[in-house]
């Protein structure tokens, strides 16, 4: 059997005049006609011309969501059109631009059918003086408060439509402060294409100081000048016009090899900025790694090996698939489970036989070790309980003193095999060794830099000191 069919008709930005002569035909022979706004400004109009309109106003107060209101409204209209094997609804504008309910029918087991229409967007482009032949992004306000500021693109145009309360003029306001200057300039259109057409152009921090919404508002923002964007791409350009011909020196002759020391201590100095808590100085040390990451993705571009778009679709492929839990039907209640479901699938990815594989020995030592240990655990090679890795440290320690009253012995390999211990029971005990060993030495500097000002303030040298001395004035600095 034939579907239902659902003609949809789009009733133009304004006055009945933008209606194209096929869809007024349409509208005047039409038994009666669903409307989903009384509020468009041709409807007037429409009654004297005779056209039968039932109007759907009442679904946006039944219901407590725009996404209920659209639905709502398409099943009224499936309805119509299973009943009588064909109805005609009529969306203000064009159906195929910012109608969500358009788009819902769509997805019904019904025949749509678009008449054209004079969309809102061309009536605002001439309220602008506008040609968008340079690229814009419309966005509906709903949907951009839904999805959050990731949907806008300040390197474009962009017209934000569906304004239609202060309230919401507000919310929007917050989220494009995300992204654009409070001065930046914006463009309030209203009631474009018809006689009641204005135009005011604010600052964005004014934009919800006044009641100037309605159903027929959109507002216009200009793109943002390259010296305004802070942006991943802009950081892309700034360092491939450092490497360019006429960039920095120092930035051209920098190789894969010369920048890996950079990249290590750029880590550690936000490892650094997370152990002090200094949460300012850590986003400025993250920018200094990023700034490591784009350098060699350039180097990379430059040598035709990869690009930073390689290493993006690497990480994002990565994520998704060591995910199963979240973006699979895989269910993991926790931590514990994802990781071994995580390790689980790095293995199967490299067709890795053993649990150590993988695992780079230029790690620092103390990490090297915690690694290996946490690997081995995961497969059940473990102390039982924290307190028995105790009595392997007496051991090794038993060991080095008896290598050093031997005189003879391997005391390189007993002191690793205590570190090793040591590590061992950080790693029970939920300690990471590598903070903690930092944070002592970052303890014995602070006492050590107090040694030295009492020996200034005193008049004293530390290098004529006796231990005896040394002594008393560390455990001064102590307290």
């Amino acid at each position: 059997m034939d579907k239902p069919v659902v003609h949809v008709l789009g009733l133009g930005p304004g006055p009945v005049g933008l209606i194209t002569v096929e869809t007024m035909e349409i509208l005047e022979k039409a038994g009666e006609v669903l409307v989903r706004t009384s509020l468009h400004p041709c409807v007037k109009d429409l009654r004297e011309r005779g056209v039968r309109m039932r109007f759907m106003d009442y679904h946006y107060e039944e219901n407590r969501s725009m996404e209920e209101v659209y639905s709502s409204m398409v099943a009224e209209v499936v309805e119509e059109a299973r009943e009588r094997g064909e109805a005609y609804y009529a969306v203000p504008g064009f159906a195929m631009l910012a109608e969500w309910t358009v788009q819902l029918l769509l997805e019904e087991d019904v025949e749509v059918r678009l008449r054209g229409a004079v969309s809102f967007f061309d009536a605002v482009l001439g309220a602008l003086g506008l040609d968008a032949v340079e690229g814009m992004l419309i966005l509906d306000a709903d949907r951009l408060l839904n999805k959050g500021y990731g949907m806008l693109d300040p390197r474009v145009a962009t017209l934000i439509a569906q304004i239609d309360t202060r309230l919401k003029a507000s919310e929007v306001k917050l989220l494009l402060l995300e992204v654009y200057p409070p001065s930046h300039g914006v463009y309030v259109v209203g009631a474009a294409g018809t006689a009641e057409e204005r135009v005011e152009d604010i600052p964005l921090e004014e934009l919800d100081h006044e009641e100037r919404f309605d159903h027929l508002t959109t507002i216009y923002l200009h793109a943002l000048e390259e010296a305004e964007l802070f942006d991943f791409q802009r950081l892309l350009d700034v360092v491939a016009r450092l490497r360019a011909p006429d960039g920095c020196p120092w930035d051209r002759k920098q190789t894969h090899e010369s920048l890996a020391r950079h990249m290590v201590e750029e880590a550690y100095e936000a490892v650094d900025a997370i152990n002090h808590q200094d949460w300012d100085h850590l986003s400025e040390e993250l920018g200094d790694l990023m700034l490591q990451v784009i350098l060699h993705a350039q180097l990379g571009l430059e040598e035709g090996t990869f690009d930073v778009r390689d290493s993006l679709h690497s990480i994002i492929s990565k994520l998704l698939r060591r995910h199963p839990h979240v973006f699979g039907e895989v269910e993991l209640e926790t931590p514990e489970e994802v990781i071994a479901r995580w390790e689980h699938i790095k293995a199967e990815e490299r067709g890795e036989s053993s649990v150590l594989d993988g695992l780079t020995e230029g790690l620092p030592g103390l990490l090297y070790a915690y690694k290996l240990q946490t690997r081995a655990a995961r497969v059940g090679f473990d102390w039982e309980e924290a307190e028995d890795v105790l009595p392997k440290l007496q051991e090794e320690l038993r060991e080095i003193e008896e290598v050093l009253r031997g005189g003879g012995g391997d005391l390189e390999g007993e002191l690793g095999d205590m570190l090793f211990t040591l590590v061992n029971i950080c790693r029970h005990y939920k300690v990471d060794p590598e903070i903690a060993l930092r944070g002592s030495s970052r303890k014995f500097e602070r006492r050590f830099r107090d040694m030295e000002s009492r020996c200034g303030e005193e008049g004293r040298n530390m290098q004529d000191l006796t231990l005896e001395e040394l002594d008393c004035l560390w455990e001064e600095s102590k307290e």
